[in-house]
């Protein structure tokens, strides 16, 4: 049987299966266009309930650390209400602060010295109280707001005993901004409902929504499964499919619907390019299987001439050029088989050079492993040798007491043990929130609530922060701060001077200044902190910022500590979009702390006045 044969016979078995089951290949492609469009309909009902179930969640939150408020603890409902007021929700939302009765103690929607309602049922108030649960209400209308609201409540115990229960209120177009970043087409509709059914927002909605209610027999549906699917026609007359996801957390349920016809539409689009596409294809392969076919012959019969004339006196000729590569390969390896011998040899040197430099980089990787283990076995270690420290201590506290209680010893003894205590276990307390604080800000699992502060006025904060706590009595602490308005966290930006000063205070000898300004330049605010204690050496200044990779260099482990705290601040700084960096002349030159962060927009108050000066607290 000749070649052409073949090649016909071959193209013939190609072609009949492929029309076989092309009817085949078409109704499972119209199937998978609809499974599709269904799948992008259940995934963005997914996704808008995921982002729903995070905003109350984020909303607990924030209520259970107001709970553990000290202003709240303490009775000082004024610093509470700023307090609340600072870790409110943002715009749409307010927090109150409810007792038994119903009575609201702190709303900052409304100035602290406002009168505050009685709230309208305050029988829920009692029930969260006794249950111990909160709840997440549907919607309500308030009758001094005017309009419609949902709430995250939640029952509370105060450190001084009081129960009390606290509320973080929503306006439902604070919801409905959760669908303007998600990637739904115009036509579909995203809609929020309670528990009954009323509609708390929808998709595109700038206003609170009027109470209305969606059909009762898609409610009941709703009701009856945690999700689905539904094809009902909309509140317009249109036919739609819907998906729906009921929400464990809240009972509110997300749908998310889209028009029937505009579903078929891309499915029957999808199949009128699958098929001309495949008509297309079967005839593109058949002209250019004859065409090939053709020259393949020819090729062939060329190439079988070359290779009985090889090895005879006269060189090889009659080979066909082709513009195929692999057939211009067999005519080249036909021609230059010696040289093809010789490029195979140095290709054999090539490979082998490349292992060897694969190897030596093998010994490198594994050597810095063993250097990475090695620190972080040692930073183990110290960690053991700060949490042994403390446990000791207060190990022989406990001793003491025991002795004490049956020696009789004095209370004045008992009490000096019991401040061992309580100094010792805030020390490991202490360590163990910067690890805890350092592993969030590597993983990027930190949230910032930012706002525009005056990097200034958080410099002075933190500094009568430490001059109560008494821990400048040693040190000379000079002030002088510019307005420098930033877009920040105000505790995390706090968080970051505290562990800077704390720095300086700890490494700086008793007398000794410590210089802080605060000013702006070149469109950055910059904390510059100076200070005249131990330095640091040359060889220690590029891995001040490092965990784990610091070896015997780390400072805090000459005076205590994990040595952690720079890489959190370089960490918080870098969230903040600013720079951090550190400078010394050396060992006993002091050290320099320079933090830049972006100034914020002009559009803050501009009537910030400056605040120069020295601070000064002395032995």
């Amino acid at each position: 049987m000749r070649l052409r044969t073949h090649y016909w016979l071959l193209a013939s078995s190609i072609v009949l299966p492929v029309a076989v089951f092309c009817s085949i290949a078409l109704d499972m492609l119209l199937t998978a266009q609809r499974a599709s469009a269904m799948r992008h309909i259940e995934e963005s009902a997914r996704a808008a309930t995921l982002e729903i179930d995070a905003e109350i969640r984020r909303a607990q939150s924030v209520l259970r650390v107001l709970a553990n408020s000290h202003s709240l603890a303490s009775g000082d409902m004024q610093r509470f209400h700023q307090e609340a007021g600072a870790a409110n929700a943002g715009h749409g939302g307010w927090i109150i602060l409810y007792d038994r009765s119903g009575q609201q103690l702190v709303n900052t929607r409304l100035p602290y010295d406002a009168r505050l309602p009685l709230r309208p049922d305050p029988e829920v108030v009692a029930q969260q109280l006794d249950s111990g649960t909160g709840v997440v209400s549907g919607m309500k209308w308030g009758l001094d707001l005017k309009r419609v609201f949902v709430t995250v409540e939640l029952p509370i115990t105060t450190a001084a005993g009081d129960r009390r229960v606290i509320s973080q209120a929503f306006t439902p177009s604070y919801f409905a901004r959760s669908f303007h970043a998600r990637t739904i087409p115009a036509s579909w509709k995203v809609s929020v409902i309670d528990s009954t059914g009323v509609i708390i927002a929808e998709r595109g909605q700038e206003d609170d929504p009027a109470r209305v209610r969606i059909a009762p027999d898609v409610l009941a549906r709703v009701q009856a499964a945690p999700d689905g699917t539904l094809r009902h026609a909309s509140a317009q007359g249109t036919e739609v499919y819907s998906y729906f996801v009921r929400s464990a957390l809240s009972g509110w349920a997300v749908v998310v619907s889209a028009p029937v016809a505009e579903i078929n539409a891309a499915v029957l689009r999808g199949m009128s390019v699958a098929i001309a596409g495949f008509v297309i294809a079967i005839g593109s392969a058949l002209a250019l299987g004859i065409h090939t076919g053709r020259r393949l012959v020819r090729f062939v019969s060329g190439a079988s001439r070359a290779a009985r004339a090889l090895g005879g006196s006269l060189p090889v000729s009659g080979l066909r050029h082709s513009s195929i590569r692999e057939m211009e390969a067999l005519n080249d390896a036909i021609r230059d088989a010696d040289a093809r011998l010789r490029a195979e040899m140095v290709s054999r040197a090539s490979v082998e050079a490349e292992r060897n430099e694969l190897l030596v980089r093998e010994r490198a990787a594994r050597e810095h492993a063993e250097r990475q283990n090695a620190a972080k076995d040692e930073f183990l270690a110290m960690l053991g040798h700060e949490l042994r420290n403390p446990l000791s201590a207060i190990t022989s506290a406990v001793a003491l007491l025991d002795m004490g209680s049956q020696a009789g010893a004095p209370p004045q003894a008992g009490q000096r043990v019991r401040e061992v205590l309580r100094r010792q276990t805030a020390h490991l307390t202490s360590l163990v929130d910067d690890l805890l604080e350092v592993n969030r800000a590597l993983m990027g699992k930190l949230a910032l609530s930012k706002r525009q502060i005056d990097l200034a006025d958080a410099a002075r904060g933190c500094v009568e922060t430490l001059q109560a706590g008494g821990r400048l009595e040693q040190h000379r602490i000079e002030l002088h701060a510019e307005p420098a308005p930033v877009l920040g966290d105000a505790t995390r930006l706090a968080q970051v001077i505290d562990n800077i000063l704390d720095n300086a205070l700890k490494y700086s000898p008793a007398g000794s200044s410590i210089a802080i300004r605060v000013t702006q330049e070149d469109g950055m605010a910059q904390l510059t902190v100076r200070d005249q204690g131990v330095g640091i050496p040359a060889q220690l200044l590029p891995h001040v910022f490092k965990v784990f990779v610091q070896g015997e260099q780390t400072l805090q482990r000459a005076q205590g500590g994990l040595g952690i705290g720079l890489t959190l601040v370089q960490r918080l700084v870098e969230m903040h979009g600013g720079t951090i960096g550190i400078a010394s002349a050396g060992s006993g030159q002091g050290t320099c702390v320079t933090v830049r962060l972006p100034v914020a927009d002009a559009a803050g108050p501009a009537h910030m006045a400056a605040a120069t000066g020295p601070l000064t607290a002395t032995s």
